[in-house]
């Protein structure tokens, strides 16, 4: 057999695993896209109050790995500039954002986060804490 022969049966022995290698990346490629695409962050706007920085420790050590592992991101924290309206709330906010609403609620709902938010009792006062899905 000359060598340019034995080259193109190799190349057609080899050519289905190539393009199934090929097709299974595009594919992995497009799924990947469409499950992002469908994942919208979300975003809790909050409104709470330290009474005792000291003794809200303990509930940051247990709540925030917890809350990291939604994909938690401080995105702003501090005192609200008043641009219209009326505002009758303490007069600082926080904005969080999770990964999604599915990953926020399994945190939020979690029976390890329902335990760590008794360890801030007495120590932050909440006004509200609302979620809005991004876009």
């Amino acid at each position: 057999m000359v060598p340019e022969q034995l080259a193109k049966e190799c190349y057609m022995a080899d050519l289905p695993i190539v393009i199934a290698l090929g097709v299974g990346i595009a594919l992995g490629i497009v799924i990947h896209i469409l499950i992002m695409k469908g994942r919208k962050p979300v975003y809790l706007v909050v409104s709470a109050e330290v009474r005792n920085e000291e003794a809200l420790e303990p509930y940051r050590q247990q709540a925030v790995p917890l809350a990291e592992a939604a994909g938690l991101e401080i995105l702003g924290s501090g005192e609200i500039e008043l641009m219209e309206g009326n505002w009758d709330h303490f007069p600082a906010l926080t904005l969080e954002k999770f990964d999604s609403k599915a990953a926020l609620h399994k945190f939020w709902y979690s029976p390890e986060y329902q335990q760590a938010k008794k360890l801030r009792e007495g120590h932050l006062d909440v006004q509200f804490i609302v979620a809005v899905e991004g876009v």
